[in-house]
């Protein structure tokens, strides 16, 4: 119950962050946090497969995603620096 609750609580508070980085088309974090946020929660699903916790894997897998978003912006606005545009 408590896991799930977190896992909840923890998306709530990530969503307006990731709304903020996709509607302003640029990320609000440096490339090297990025990888490192990346591959923490990559390892923490893992972990969490190791375990068999279910919400601890979900977590991860989504907080995974997160940099995974601002790395996209920061690559995209990099691209269109580079164009010209």
């Amino acid at each position: 119950m408590f896991g799930l609750l977190g896992l909840v609580l923890i998306l709530v508070a990530w969503a307006p962050g990731v709304a903020e980085t996709i509607r302003q088309k640029k990320p609000g974090l440096k490339l090297e946090f990025i990888i490192i946020y990346f591959l923490g929660s990559l390892c923490l699903v893992v972990y969490g497969i190791q375990l068999n916790a279910l919400p601890f894997v979900i977590l991860n897998a989504l907080a995974a995603m997160v940099p995974l978003v601002h790395l996209y912006y920061l690559l995209a606005g990099r691209g269109l620096q580079g164009s010209g545009k």
